[in-house]
């Protein structure tokens, strides 16, 4: 099942469905000679592609994502008593993985995805505001056959997180097992999610469907540009397209977690 999701996915993706048009318009223009109907669906196509591929609607779509969880703020977790302020013990921070390299011979730090890494950091990061609190890091088994989480505790020793502070979850093997394997850990506690900020919708909805009680903390929202003339702003590209198939796999994981009454 897990298969036929992620094939489906890539199949219908932003830039498969571009390829897709362009290659059912040739094959129409030249192999069956229907030059509207050919001429149709290149135009198509190409239209589509540019559009993708601008930050400036891409890079906005995935802010419809991002822009529902605000950065974490130390105030989210604090308490007023007795007319005086102070923050709840937060004793877990969990990081969900987002893959790793798979090529051993690269440095430990570059093991893991980018994604990986920004959500890694943001989880040090509040590890270290928050004393005593421990990391439970998510993520089975990976490319390179070791489970992901391995991975990035190994990046986080090299970080200076000491292993006592670490908690893996080695059984997950996509965002819906997450919750599933993490209540075992943190029961009815508060605890700090992070994740990437587009992924955060979907995470948040999953987690409180299994009655976990979760402080978003985004990762590595996206950042449009502030010269109105730079390049971004003006061409299609590379990022703009990656962009729209990041916001396409989450609304599309949105729906499936929906259709199957997970969220």
């Amino acid at each position: 099942m897990l298969n036929l999701k992620k094939f489906l996915a890539a199949l219908f993706s932003p830039l498969s469905i571009c390829v897709e048009l362009l290659i059912f318009g040739l094959l129409l223009l030249i192999v069956f000679q229907k030059k509207k109907a050919g001429k149709f669906f290149i135009t198509l196509g190409t239209a589509v592609l540019l559009v993708c591929s601008y930050e400036g609607f891409s890079g906005r779509l995935l802010q419809t994502l991002e822009s529902q969880y605000p950065p974490f703020n130390l105030a989210e977790v604090s308490f007023e008593e007795n007319g005086e302020r102070g923050a709840h013990s937060i004793k877990w921070i969990v990081v969900l993985a987002a893959g790793v390299a798979g090529d051993q011979t690269l440095p430990i730090q570059l093991q893991i995805s980018h994604y990986s890494r920004v959500r890694l950091l943001e989880g040090i990061r509040l590890h270290r505001l928050f004393p005593g609190s421990k990391i439970i890091l998510t993520g089975g088994i990976g490319f390179d056959g070791s489970p992901t989480a391995t991975t990035l505790s190994r990046v986080a020793e090299e970080l200076g997180v000491a292993k006592s502070d670490m908690v893996l979850e080695v059984e997950s093997r996509d965002t819906k097992d997450h919750p599933l394997y993490i209540r075992h850990l943190v029961k009815e506690e508060l605890f700090i999610l992070v994740t990437s900020a587009f992924h955060m919708p979907r995470a948040m909805k999953l987690f409180v469907k299994q009655g976990l009680i979760p402080i978003p903390a985004p990762a590595g929202p996206w950042k449009p540009a502030k010269d109105f003339f730079s390049p971004a702003n003006l061409f299609p590209s590379a990022s703009g397209l990656r962009l729209a198939e990041l916001a396409y796999h989450e609304y599309m994981g949105l729906t499936w977690a929906w259709v199957r009454g997970q969220i």
